[in-house]
């Protein structure tokens, strides 16, 4: 059972839209944070970065195939 049809998917991204064009970037902290797509390029890198520190982990901490057959 799919609770999730395709038209919540375009309600939730119109919300989202709509919440990022009325937000009240007058109480940021940083001026870079004024600049139009910020929050979404800043979590789109975030998320790049975090995937290549994952990988960067994964070489470090593997073990050899016969780790555990000894």
């Amino acid at each position: 059972m799919n609770i999730f049809k395709p038209s919540s998917y375009i309600i939730f991204f119109i919300i989202n839209i709509l919440f990022y064009i009325f937000y009240d970037f007058d109480k940021v902290h940083f001026d870079k944070d004024n600049i139009f797509g910020f929050y979404p390029l800043f979590g789109f890198i975030s998320c790049i970065a975090l995937i290549i520190i994952a990988k960067f982990l994964g070489y470090i901490l593997k073990r050899d195939e016969r780790y555990y057959d000894e």
